[in-house]
């Protein structure tokens, strides 16, 4: 088993190059990364609560710099892992920010910056999608932590990118910077998943021109695989897009249908005392 020393002088150091991961302290459910993951996750609601109480314009200011650093990282990661395996390459089947994840690279600025309508599909995907996915990537890092220590750039990078989703959800509901109520519209119910669909289009060409699974619009990817895995690929592309407009509208539908019978009430009891 190695040890710290070793951990901080390969913070750096390609997965093709590390000890294999039994090897290494803070890997997937080792007592590293479960006291590293419980902290971490102590310190993003704690942050929450205080910067929920802030202005929105400090809280907008918060996001922007939230939004730049996991953007740049996110950039960096890509140079790194191409430039510093075995093999120099852009893995394109697996590396493009092109996951459920990645959008909120992409949903950040219309949460921030846009107003009505495009900031409901900003900040929609943030509270939905957004996340379920980073929820499931901070409990079970898989993809990353099976291969690498918490206490790596991409451990770290993993930890830290989906607890920033997970702290700016947590800040959105609690200051009410977004609710899911004042649903009023069905259309509203589809504005969640907009950003999402959009991201899809590149998502798809690379999944059918070079054989990848961006978004799991395949169905390759354990659990979905259990329900999907047999289908024909573009069969379960279609039950994904599905999957994810639904999901999304979930969030939502309570307020609708409340919504919905409030103004069929109110409708009722005009016509009753015309009578």
């Amino acid at each position: 088993m190695k040890d710290f020393k070793y951990l901080i002088e390969n913070f750096f150091t390609h997965k093709d190059f590390l000890a294999p991961a039994d090897q290494l302290p803070g890997t997937l459910f080792t007592p590293l990364h479960i006291v590293f993951a419980v902290l971490l996750l102590a310190v993003i609601i704690v942050l929450a609560i205080v910067v929920s109480k802030r202005s929105e314009k400090t809280i907008k200011t918060i996001f922007i710099v939230l939004w730049a650093l996991c953007t740049g990282l996110e950039i960096f990661k890509i140079i790194w892992e191409s430039v510093s395996g075995r093999v120099v390459a852009l893995s394109v089947g697996g590396i493009l920010p092109l996951y459920i994840c990645s959008v909120y690279m992409y949903a950040m600025p219309l949460a921030i910056w846009g107003k009505g309508v495009v900031k409901k599909i900003g900040c929609g995907y943030v509270c939905t999608l957004g996340f379920i996915g980073a929820l499931a990537n901070f409990i079970y890092p898989v993809n990353v932590v099976s291969r690498y220590s918490v206490i790596s750039f991409a451990g770290m990078h993993t930890m830290f990118f989906h607890g920033i989703m997970l702290f700016t959800f947590l800040v959105m509901l609690i200051s009410g910077y977004h609710r899911y109520t004042k649903v009023t519209k069905w259309y509203e119910l589809l504005l969640p998943s907009v950003a999402v669909l959009v991201v899809s289009i590149p998502a798809n060409l690379v999944n059918y021109l070079y054989g990848a699974d961006y978004m799991f619009f395949k169905g390759n990817f354990f659990p979905i695989s259990i329900a999907l895995g047999s289908l024909p690929d573009w069969a379960a592309t279609i039950i994904m897009y599905i999957a994810y407009i639904v999901i999304c509208a979930l969030f939502y539908l309570p307020s609708f249908i409340k919504n919905k019978r409030k103004k069929h009430n109110k409708t009722n009891y005009k016509r009753r005392k015309r009578r």
